[in-house]
């Protein structure tokens, strides 16, 4: 698992495809808000799983939920990429960009499918 929390952060992925993309998501939830500084702690963050992240609890996110049980608010399709956003209250919130790749199967993809913003 790729986490995001700083616009430095997207040098994690600067010489892959999902390069601009990140730096386009990433922007918004980083960017400096008017009343005070963005903390990922209490504003959340931009995490991209990898095929490895599929079948297991994402308690590195403190999240109880296997991927393909992360209760999203919305999905959609940005790229190829599946724009996912999980909301644990008003303020927190985890964007997730889960590259439309071959792992992406079964019960994951049957989920991310359901929550799909058409």
């Amino acid at each position: 698992m790729k986490i995001f929390k700083s616009a430095d952060c997207v040098e994690q992925v600067r010489d892959t495809p999902l390069y601009e993309t990140v730096k386009e998501v990433l922007g918004p939830i980083v960017c400096p808000h008017a009343h005070r500084p963005y903390r990922p702690a209490e504003d959340g963050f931009l995490c991209i799983p990898e095929e490895d992240d599929v079948d297991r609890v994402l308690d590195d996110l403190h999240l109880p939920y296997r991927l393909a049980e992360v209760p999203f608010e919305v999905v959609s399709k940005l790229d190829d990429c599946f724009y996912a956003l999980y909301l644990a209250n008003n303020q927190f919130g985890i964007t997730f960009l889960i590259p439309d790749a071959e792992w992406v199967t079964g019960e994951l993809r049957r989920h991310l499918l359901e929550h799909l913003d058409n």
